[in-house]
């Protein structure tokens, strides 16, 4: 297990213009008359691994030509014996755009895949990647470890691609003694689910995406005001006009409170502490999207070094349709720092990050080489980008677009 970099905790927008991943992220019993998948049971495909039962209700339930998102495995329980599993399996249906895998483990493991290969053996994620780093950055789809819930999204980049047919992976865990120290394999169990989104047709160039707003009543926005108050409106304004470039629509919006104590969160490098306790209240959330916490402040180890973390995302990718962990949401600040990116860009990068974007550029604050993302489409440096380290700008690359609308959260 690696040596994880403090900047690896989490996915954060910090004021001093650091906004890093920290590691420390409809039930239809009528038949259609021609599904268009088949799996047959028992599926030998997966001989001589761990197989992943598949959901043949799920699987029937898109109709043949539509689009959708359908849960092929539901919270299959997992042993990681000595910080890695068995290899796992699951036999992917025709028609895949993209697939999820998402792991939820011990609030104090981090988790990752160790390996993930796809049909023909394409190395999706290469085995022995997780030996120095937490972010795979020569991975063909660039993953990033997490503490206490993890998820992947493919393809990602121009260079990964999902196939139909066996895709074998395995998961890691570790655990450190705090958030400074190295995490050293552990045995124990997660618990691994997989989505994947399901095209009839030609892939779609458009998506809506729901949300669920929790308010802790800092900047006096709460769940009963915020509908009514033009400054949040007008923020929610400004979010969709960024994501329109990419023909996503921000949908049905959900308004949620959580306790006034989550004003003021505590470090949020601690692996189960406030803002683990805050981002779990996303098992409340009534609507089939990501959660994200108001809060009027998040405490960090960089508060001494000129500034503040601005917002947090719990992983890139966050979980994908597992709500109620400790890393299921973003926690966006509501004060407007002079000098910072506005509460709309804040919010609207660290959702980018949930979704699944890195960083376009880092800004390389602590040496080594500078990471930029994978995308062909995102000049490096370039700062008018969103996904920008500094979180000032507000631009969307096509690319990105297809990354997020990969991701299972969003509908067509």
């Amino acid at each position: 297990m690696s040596h994880p970099s403090l900047l690896s905790r989490y996915a954060g927008l910090a004021l001093t213009g650091l906004c890093s991943t920290m590691l420390l992220a409809c039930n239809n019993n009528t038949q259609p008359e021609e599904p268009i998948f088949v799996i047959e049971e028992p599926d030998p495909v997966c001989d001589g691994y761990i197989e992943l039962p598949i959901d043949a209700d799920a699987l029937a339930a898109v109709p043949d030509g539509e689009i959708g998102t359908i849960t092929l495995v539901d919270s299959f329980a997992v042993e990681h014996p000595e910080g890695r599993s068995q290899e796992l399996c699951v036999n992917v249906p025709e028609n895949v755009l993209s697939l999820a895998i998402t792991v939820e483990g011990h609030n104090r493991d981090t988790l990752t895949l160790g390996s993930w290969l796809g049909p023909d053996s394409f190395p999706i994620v290469r085995s022995g990647w997780n030996t120095a780093e937490q972010i795979c950055t020569d991975c063909n789809n660039r993953i990033a470890s997490h503490i206490g819930a993890f998820a992947a999204l493919a393809p990602n980049s121009p260079d990964s691609h999902v196939e139909p047919g066996r895709h074998i992976f395995t998961i890691d865990a570790g655990r450190a003694a705090n958030a400074f120290s190295q995490p050293n394999p552990i045995s124990g169990s997660a618990r691994v689910s997989v989505h994947a989104k399901v095209v009839g047709g030609e892939v779609p160039e458009s998506g809506t995406l729901d949300l669920n707003i929790f308010f802790s009543g800092s900047n006096g926005w709460t769940a009963a005001s915020a509908p009514g108050d033009a400054d949040f409106q007008q923020m929610l304004d400004e979010v969709r006009e960024i994501y329109a470039q990419i023909d996503i629509e921000i949908g049905e919006i959900a308004y949620l409170d959580v306790e006034e104590e989550f004003q003021d969160v505590s470090d949020v490098t601690a692996t189960d502490g406030e803002l683990a306790r805050l981002l779990a209240n996303s098992e409340r959330a009534p609507l089939d999207g990501p959660s994200l916490f108001m809060v009027d402040r998040l405490r960090s180890p960089f508060d001494g070094m000129g500034g503040g973390v601005l917002g947090i995302a719990g992983g890139i990718p966050g979980p994908v349709h597992v709500k109620g962990t400790v890393a299921s949401g973003v926690a966006v600040t509501t004060n407007e720092i002079p000098g910072g990116p506005p509460i709309s860009h804040v919010f609207a990068h660290e959702l980018g990050h949930y979704l699944g974007l890195f960083h376009t550029s880092e800004q390389n604050l602590f040496g080594g080489p500078q990471m930029h993302d994978p995308l062909p489409d995102t000049p490096n440096n370039d700062e008018s980008f969103l996904m920008h380290a500094t979180g000032g700008g507000d631009t969307l690359s096509p690319w990105q677009g297809i990354v997020i609308r990969n991701n299972p959260w969003v509908k067509p």
